[in-house]
């Protein structure tokens, strides 16, 4: 009965997407959201990912649709595998050790100590586990809409590419980086790595009645230090969205003469009738012992954390209100999920 509500309620968007962030072993639990969302029936026609969330990202959209969970466990299997095998890491290049010490200051607290750290897996190795789950003429046939994000190290600017607008591939998979103390990337002679939030690359697709999966492995709890990057994102947006569509309230209310002024035809070009719902779901929330859930890869963490996408998921779609369309008077609704436990409305 739950699925059957679900997917009613899913017939009144026209765009289903799903934004994956960083996280490098937390990724396991974005897969397994994906994963119920396949179970599901619900097919993301847009996505964006960086990091760890790239990776995948290019795996879903670089499969088609009844083998894309198959793919994702695969390679997350595989991957774990590879990350707790016995014997001593090859010593790092100049390359590797400059990177280190640019992401020991400048990564987020908590996460800092991965900047010292030698990968879990090698650059080599990664590639060669994503060349393997990933078709890249399939991502970039258009069928889906991707978005990877990245931070370009020359400017500091957050960088995103499009397959709308460029030919993806392998570097731009691993351009923000997807596992700590890898190397940066170069694409076009410029360096590229670390995580760029990509709630807001939303903002720049057709518009349309949205409904936003924003998968966080690790997002900080409110009033522990103020909002986390992703919740200001998601915060601007709502605020955005919610001013278009009051303005379009406003201009349904003004006379015709009024409406034909330059002046109120320039705010009411503002105005928009369409709706976004994001569901925000995140894993972990506590920073205790952070850099160590992010480098533990053994199958039982992988599974657990797996499992608890899934968990998250299906609880989503099962509620009896998160899919309703939102208030007439706002443009976005925001529902969120930590630790498997719902927030109040926001």
């Amino acid at each position: 009965m739950a699925r059957g509500r679900a997917n009613k309620n899913l017939a009144r968007f026209e765009r289903i997407a799903l934004v994956l962030s960083g996280g490098a072993a937390l990724g396991a639990y974005q897969a397994g959201a994906y994963a119920a969302l396949e179970g599901s029936g619900v097919r993301p026609n847009w996505i964006a990912g960086t990091a760890i969330g790239a990776v995948n990202a290019a795996i879903i959209a670089g499969n088609p649709p009844h083998e894309r969970a198959l793919r994702l466990r695969r390679f997350w299997d595989e991957l774990s595998r590879l990350a707790l095998r016995a014997g001593p890491r090859a010593p790092g290049s100049c390359t590797r050790a400059l990177w280190r010490r640019w992401r020991a200051h400048w990564a987020p607290k908590g996460a800092a100590a991965l900047a010292a750290e030698e990968p879990a897996v090698s650059a080599a190795e990664l590639r060669a586990l994503i060349g393997e789950a990933v078709d890249f003429e399939r991502v970039n046939s258009g069928a889906l809409r991707v978005v990877l994000g990245a931070v370009n190290l020359t400017t500091g600017a957050e960088t995103f590419f499009d397959n709308d607008r460029h030919v993806l591939g392998l570097d731009h998979v691993l351009a923000g980086t997807p596992l700590g103390g890898l190397p940066p990337v170069e694409i076009g002679r410029q360096l590229y790595g670390g995580a760029a939030v990509t709630v807001s690359a939303l903002d720049d697709a057709r518009p349309g009645d949205t409904l936003c999966f924003v998968v966080d492995g690790y997002d900080p709890a409110p009033g522990a230090g103020g909002l986390s990057r992703t919740a200001r994102e998601i915060g601007t947006m709502r605020r955005i969205h919610d001013l278009r569509r009051r303005v379009a309230l406003l201009g349904e209310r003004l006379p015709p003469a009024m409406r034909s002024e330059l002046d109120i035809r320039r705010c009411l070009a503002e105005a928009s009738e369409v709706t976004m719902t994001i569901l925000h779901l995140v894993h972990e929330s506590n920073a205790t012992g952070l850099a160590e859930k992010m480098t533990d890869f053994s199958a039982a963490a992988l599974l657990r954390r797996w499992k608890a996408g899934e968990k998250d998921v299906a609880a989503s779609l099962a509620h009896p209100l998160w899919l309703a369309p939102p208030p007439r008077i706002s443009g976005a609704v925001v529902h969120e999920m930590r630790g498997g436990v719902a927030a109040s409305l926001r």
